[in-house]
């Protein structure tokens, strides 16, 4: 469970914000240990999302504290685009500045526009 914690505290964080009433985990095994395809089913379990959240040793609030610090950061820069990255090897989330029109699909917007026939000339 140690290397699946981030896992299991995201998945309940997500029902939470959902409003889901209820969280179920399933197990699972492969059939054979050479077939990555075919696994069997051990069981499954339900849990209260919020119960979940306190047996795996977090707080709600703590989840919303760092939504609010990460808002706030925004909030506090100069207004343009940013993407916000994290490296998966380091707790560390670093945010980036790009140019505006970073990310856009040229073609997508020229869908609607017949060629100007004087441009092929």
């Amino acid at each position: 469970m140690k290397n699946n914690a981030s896992k299991l505290a995201r998945w309940a964080f997500q029902a939470i914000l959902a409003g889901a009433d209820q969280l179920r985990i399933g197990f699972v095994a492969r059939v054979s240990p050479r077939d990555r395809t075919r696994h069997a089913i051990l069981g499954h379990q339900s849990y209260n999302p919020s119960d979940f959240v306190s047996q795996l040793g977090l707080n709600e609030f703590n989840a919303w504290g760092i939504l609010k610090a990460l808002i706030d950061l925004c909030l506090g820069l100069d207004e343009g685009k940013y993407v916000i990255m994290r490296d998966p090897n380091k707790p560390l989330i670093q945010l980036y500045r790009v140019p505006p029109n970073s990310f856009e699909d040229n073609d997508s917007d020229n869908d609607d526009e017949k060629p100007d026939p004087a441009a092929n000339a």
